[in-house]
């Protein structure tokens, strides 16, 4: 009887253990497919960027080889994640492959030299069209944790190798990366200022206005599909919006006097802009259609510059009623009114992160305009440029970025700089150019 009692007790206790491990065998196949997001999202944080560790990886060349295609896409990939501060883009030379002894996929010699991840890739061409296969690789467990496929017109093959790191970026994140997204800038030439927009980078720059006039001040529309400016196309400065899918203008607001300054709320429902219908530059909130929904700002003083917080609860803006342009922050109903800056000189042009964390603002001291940025307290200054003078800050989506207008070279020219004032470099060329606005993320 005992030893029936023990039989038993050693079955169950055979079962309870299997069940054990089926249980753990199913957890970690859960637990393996989502390892890369859970440890970069362990290293990424979605608020203050100053935390972010950015993780190793290799872009293996794609193939074949000798496809012209293959090389060009390879190499904006690489540029598109080198410069996201997500990733450490390893570089392939004679020391690297001496480690690897020339072979790219040899994962212990890539773990040797502590890059985690390979991306590679191959590409084919078929009737003018680029068929890529990509593969995202765990260097480390030695397996392919995801897949990927495009498909574009061979023309198109910046655009195709941007979403290939817009989704490397996503599989990471849990959001997309900010390579598709474009800027919209005044191009000026011959007395004549356009519109213009280009890729993040600079590269495919084409025109959005013809109207030999003068148009400044775009802003995008949060869904990315329009963009909105000051024009003087009617010999008044009106709000005019162009929706890009139709290639359509048309005017949007055309108060008596001023309208300027046109921002969106993030979430589509208001714009702001600066009007002087009263005769006073005040700030308004309009409707995406142009009406008037109420006017935030009373006084003698010129208000300006606004900026959404990315919960479109509050605007941060540029008012002189201390006797000199400081920056302030006020909710939509025009209440609850801050100041932010008590600096000695001209403040202006705020832009607020979509972080949330910061705001991007130009302050003038010795002669010059730099570009600086606080916390939303007004604490916490850091000044980001010492070069020319530089104005109009504007975050990239994921807030990592900005994009400012500079003089630097003689002429103006739009500069990209990382968050924190590094890797600051042109990306436009030709006439001047300055007042870049970012998109949202496409």
């Amino acid at each position: 009887m005992i030893k029936s009692r023990n039989r038993c007790r050693h079955w169950r206790s055979r079962e309870r253990f299997l069940l054990l491990l089926l249980t753990l065998a199913i957890f970690l196949n859960r637990f393996e497919v989502g390892m890369a997001q859970t440890e970069i999202e362990a290293k990424i944080t979605k608020g203050a960027v100053k935390y972010i560790e950015a993780l190793d990886i290799a872009v293996v060349d794609f193939s074949p080889a000798e496809s012209e295609y293959a090389q060009r896409i390879t190499e904006v990939v690489r540029q598109d994640l080198d410069f996201s501060l997500y990733f450490r883009v390893a570089e392939i030379d004679s020391f690297v492959l001496a480690i690897l002894g020339n072979d790219l996929y040899n994962m212990d010699g890539w773990y040797q030299l502590g890059v985690h991840y390979l991306l590679e890739g191959s590409v084919r061409t078929e009737e003018e069209k680029l068929k890529v296969e990509i593969n995202l690789v765990d260097a480390i467990r030695k397996k392919v944790i995801k897949s990927f496929r495009f498909e574009a017109k061979a023309e198109s093959y910046r655009a195709l190798a941007h979403s290939i790191a817009d989704e490397v970026v996503l599989n990471f994140t849990g959001q997309k990366g900010i390579f598709s997204s474009k800027i919209a800038y005044v191009h000026w030439k011959d007395g004549e200022k356009e519109i213009y927009i280009c890729d993040y980078d600079g590269r495919n720059p084409h025109p959005v206005t013809n109207d030999r006039s003068i148009n400044i001040s775009p802003t995008w529309s949060p869904d990315g599909g329009k963009l909105v400016y000051t024009s003087y196309k009617n010999r008044n400065p009106d709000l005019w919006v162009t929706d890009l899918s139709a290639s359509k203008n048309e005017v949007l607001a055309s108060y008596q006097g001023l309208n300027s300054a046109p921002a969106f709320s993030p979430d589509g429902k208001y714009l702001a802009a600066t009007l002087t219908r009263d005769g006073n530059p005040e700030i308004y909130l309009l409707t995406p259609q142009g009406e008037i929904v109420r006017r935030l700002t009373y006084g003698r003083a010129i208000d300006s510059s606004p900026t959404w917080s990315p919960n479109s609860q509050e605007i941060a803006f540029t008012s002189d009623r201390s006797g000199y342009p400081q920056i302030y922050v006020m909710d939509t109903e025009g209440a609850n009114l801050r100041r932010l800056t008590y600096t000695g000189d001209i403040t202006d042009s705020p832009c607020w992160s979509p972080r949330g964390d910061r705001i991007a603002f130009v302050l003038r001291g010795g002669g010059r305009l730099d570009i600086h940025t606080m916390d939303v307290t007004g604490e916490n200054m850091s000044r980001l440029t010492n070069q020319g003078s530089n104005e109009n800050p504007r975050w990239s989506p994921d807030g990592l970025h900005i994009v400012f207008g500079s003089n630097r070279t003689g002429k103006y020219e739009v500069y990209s700089m990382h968050w924190d004032g590094s890797s600051q470099r042109r990306i436009t060329g030709e006439g001047e150019n300055y007042n870049p606005s970012w998109s949202p993320r496409f």
